[in-house]
């Protein structure tokens, strides 16, 4: 299964078994022979009123039917990490109003597990090697008018104590935390639809 994220919107690309899995009120479209599949991100862009659109796989793969609804759009990879310590905290960031998780961008013929690596230590000055895949998500946006898609390869990575986070402001990041398990659910009523997903698949992984 495949998420993607339009802001609070999302695209949904999975296979007719995890049909099951997903909420009743979810909008399915069933794509006849000949549609012009890379329409679909510009159709939710232009109807802010499709919340959750499901897309079945039944004879494509699903990474496939990804690159036949994206053709039309940018693909970025990226990599990123959530931090934890031995306490049970995570070390979160807040950039543009909205509490988030250190990542960027992958250089060309660099290591996703790499590059996930550096821009933790490039967005936080904390220097923790990724232990553990947790997910990969996807979120929209455009930038000069262009559309993009970017694909995050999230990695779990673990410290001791709480070591000082330095935010690298040229990047917008005002602040780092370590923020607790008791006070987490107020973080993430502030966050975005692709970072609840990362810590959800991360609860999974204990």
């Amino acid at each position: 299964m495949q998420r993607i994220y339009f802001k609070n919107r999302t695209l949904t690309i999975c296979t007719e078994e995890e049909l099951n899995t997903l909420p009743q009120d979810v909008m399915l479209l069933h794509p006849s022979e000949g549609y012009e599949l890379s329409e679909i991100p510009f159709m939710m862009e232009k109807n802010p009123s499709i919340r959750n659109l499901v897309i079945v796989a039944e004879n494509t793969p699903e990474q496939e039917l990804f690159n036949q609804i994206f053709a039309k759009v940018h693909q970025i990879n990226a990599g990123g990490g959530l931090i934890t310590n031995n306490l049970g905290d995570s070390l979160m960031i807040y950039r543009n109003g909205i509490w988030d998780l250190p990542k960027g961008k992958q250089e060309p013929g660099e290591d996703i597990m790499v590059t996930a690596h550096r821009e933790v230590l490039e967005e936080v000055g904390i220097d923790a090697e990724p232990l553990e895949f947790i997910c990969t998500t996807h979120h929209t946006y455009r930038l000069e008018g262009e559309p993009f898609v970017k694909s995050t390869s999230w990695y779990l990575m673990k410290v001791e104590g709480r070591p000082e986070a330095t935010p690298q402001t040229e990047e917008g990041i005002e602040k780092c935390e370590w923020v607790t398990p008791e006070d987490l659910d107020y973080r993430l009523a502030n966050t975005y639809g692709s970072i609840l997903e990362v810590f959800a698949k991360k609860s999974q992984l204990l």
